[in-house]
């Protein structure tokens, strides 16, 4: 029965690696690796099965035992098949981040995948079960009589749980991202993190953050920390003061943010080359930032990391609604400033409990797929029928049509879903043959225009996007509050359906702020990301604008950094999924499940073997944990007197 499971392991990677075809390394370190993957999952699954087979072999019936573990191994069969299709269709594996959603949630991003699976994956489904059938049949079939084999076996499969094989099951131990994906048992990475999951190690934080003092990296003094494990004075200084003008009118601030903008194909020397040409054309009349890191490697993460520079909580900050511990961001101190607040989203504002976090901050109104109204075009849905909402120039349509010219200040969100699976786009022969022109414009070679080609509806999806936003900008422009607007561009990961180089690449997108009230355009290659946009902006509306703010925050950021030149000035944890809190940064240095990495300037990854230094950061990872358990425990961010303070009831 063993020997079956093994062989069907082999069978499914065989299909798994002809059904990817084009490898970012040469094709025997995939097989290599992928074959030790294998074996490591084939151990690990064995070890849990033998007992439970054993004891219905041997007191209820053979018959029993067979039957248990030819329905285990059909299982496995169709649940490895499952995970190989969703890797095939987002480059990325399954890991525990599957628990982190509800069931609406889940039926939503099912739904996005259903219809669009190309007639390969089919094919190769068929030869699986058709293989599988097959074999169980033969195997089956044949008897072999018990000796001490048996007993070593056994004995073998039980000394197997006393062998560390997790670790192993979920690192590859290759430098693209990519191709360590492609070498994980998929079935085996997701038991792995499933079992981290539901049965978490107790975290050896030890002295944590003792090893940090006098370090220059890590500034914030915490005031109360422990009762408010992250309240710390307002930082000091207003680093984009010299950059805008200072005005007594309020500005309206507009924040954008672009479902997977990643800068891997957007900017100067975007390695993938550019598929945004009004977004490049923009940055060059904005301050860019073309370093910027989301805080989260999905959506979870962007509205509290951009609003509120908040911690992640275990499963993203919005996963603790309704239950959200009371705090101060740019949405409720923007009301107690006299604005208006609205969020905008383009598909179902309750996916990731986004809708619950906002009104949590105050909001005004929400608007999204189900209160669009009226006279407005659906993207076309995929053959199952699904579509995610809204074509992006129908959002920035709607939101001119929601929007007076005159008023109150205002705090604008927008979030768009264009640029997600299926990639559906209005339009679609067009921009496909934009994209296509955009390919064969770069001068790659045959073999790098066929990997391109192969996510052309990817790229046409963001040239879509990229028409969208020019549009926006030129009806913006013929209003006459836009002289009052400040706009923030930002996107809220890297999309995964392009494979990544690196672990960091997942994160890596762009901020651009564009306003008439710049005094200088400037580019910058300084490392920021999301968690800086809050406290930045607080400092500038208070100081430019006559903000009335707190002196005492709870920002996870320090405040985006103006320095032309590369280099990272800050510290904070990266979450790749909601279940998945594995990356910390800090100085010139990525750290990723422990594997320590130095950050090249064009944002690349290379292997760094430095204990003191990976010691410091685990010093500095384990500091945040603590505080970031200690506030999920007590519900606490911020003193009631404080917050009261600002928010109105």
């Amino acid at each position: 029965m063993s020997l079956l499971l093994f062989l069907l392991i082999l069978v499914l990677r065989t299909i798994d690696l002809i059904m990817i075809g084009t490898f970012p390394v040469p094709l025997g370190t995939i097989i290599g690796r992928a074959l030790w993957a294998d074996v490591l999952t084939f151990l690990s699954v064995i070890r849990w099965i033998v007992l439970p087979f054993l004891l219905l072999y041997m007191l209820v019936s053979p018959r029993a035992g067979n039957a248990f573990y030819i329905s285990l191994i059909v299982l496995y069969v169709l649940v490895s098949f499952s995970l190989n299709l969703y890797f095939h269709q987002t480059s990325v594996p399954l890991g525990a981040d599957l628990f982190g959603y509800n069931m609406h949630d889940i039926k939503q991003t099912v739904g996005a995948a259903a219809g669009s699976v190309p007639m390969a994956t089919l094919v190769g489904l068929g030869v699986a079960v058709v293989v599988s059938a097959v074999a169980i049949v033969l195997f089956v079939r044949g008897r072999i009589r018990g000796d001490r084999r048996g007993f070593w076996f056994v004995l073998a499969c039980i000394l197997l749980f006393w062998v560390p094989v997790s670790r192993s099951l979920t690192r590859s131990g290759l430098r693209s991202e990519y191709a360590g994906n492609i070498v994980l048992n998929k079935t085996g990475f997701f038991l792995a993190k499933s079992a981290d999951y539901f049965f978490p190690g107790d975290a050896a934080y030890g002295a944590a953050g003792e090893d940090l003092k006098g370090d220059p990296l890590f500034t914030y003094k915490y005031l109360q920390p422990d009762a408010f494990p992250f309240l710390h004075a307002q930082p000091a200084g207003n680093n984009l003061q010299p950059f805008f003008r200072a005005d007594s009118v309020k500005p309206n601030v507009v924040i954008i943010l672009v479902e997977g903008l990643g800068r891997a194909f957007s900017g100067d020397n975007a390695y993938l080359g550019s598929f945004t040409p009004f977004l490049d054309s923009l940055g060059r009349k904005s301050l860019y930032f073309e370093n910027l890191l989301s805080g989260g490697g999905r959506t979870f993460a962007v509205l509290p990391t951009i609003l509120g520079s908040l911690p992640f909580g275990k499963n993203g900050f919005a996963e603790m609604a309704p239950g959200l511990p009371n705090s101060l961001t740019l949405m409720n101190l923007a009301r107690h400033n006299g604005y208006g607040a609205r969020f905008l989203y383009a598909g179902d504002a309750s996916f990731d409990k986004m809708d619950l976090f906002v009104r949590n901050q105050g909001v005004d109104s929400i608007i999204d797929k189900s209160s669009f109204g009226d006279g407005y075009r659906l993207l076309p849905a995929n053959s199952g029928g699904f579509t995610w909402g809204y074509g992006d120039d129908e959002l920035f349509r709607k939101y001119f049509d929601a929007t007076p010219d005159s008023g109150a200040p205002r705090l604008d969100i927008m979030l768009t879903v264009s640029t997600h699976s299926p990639f559906k786009i209005p339009d679609q022969a067009r921009f496909n043959a934009m994209a296509e022109q955009r390919v064969r414009s770069l001068g790659l070679s045959a073999e790098e225009t066929a990997a391109h080609m192969q996510y052309l509806s990817v790229y046409a999806s963001v040239m879509y996007m990229d028409e969208s936003v020019r549009g926006f900008f030129r009806q913006l422009q013929s209003r006459k509050d836009y002289a009052n607007t400040i706009v923030l561009i930002t996107g809220d990961h890297r999309l995964p359906e392009i494979p990544m180089r690196s672990k960091i690449d997942r994160y890596h997108t762009l901020l651009l702020v564009h306003s008439p009230l710049l005094a200088q355009y400037t580019r910058f290659s300084s490392v920021s990301s999301h968690f800086d946009v809050a406290p930045s902006f607080t400092r500038l509306l208070a100081g430019q604008y006559g903000w009335d703010i707190p002196q005492e925050a709870t920002w996870v950021g320090t405040g985006l950094d103006t320095a032309r030149a590369f280099r990272n000035v800050h510290h904070y944890p990266l979450m790749q999924t909601k279940n998945d809190l594995a990356d910390y940064l800090a100085g010139p240095y990525f750290m990723n499940s422990g594997s320590l990495y130095r950050i090249l300037p064009n944002m690349d990854l290379e292997p760094e073997d430095d204990e003191d230094t990976a010691g410091k950061l685990e010093a500095g990872f384990a500091a945040y944990r603590k505080r970031n358990d200690r506030m999920v425990q007590t519900r606490q961010l911020l003193p009631d007197s404080l917050y009261n303070r600002y928010v109105r009831k």
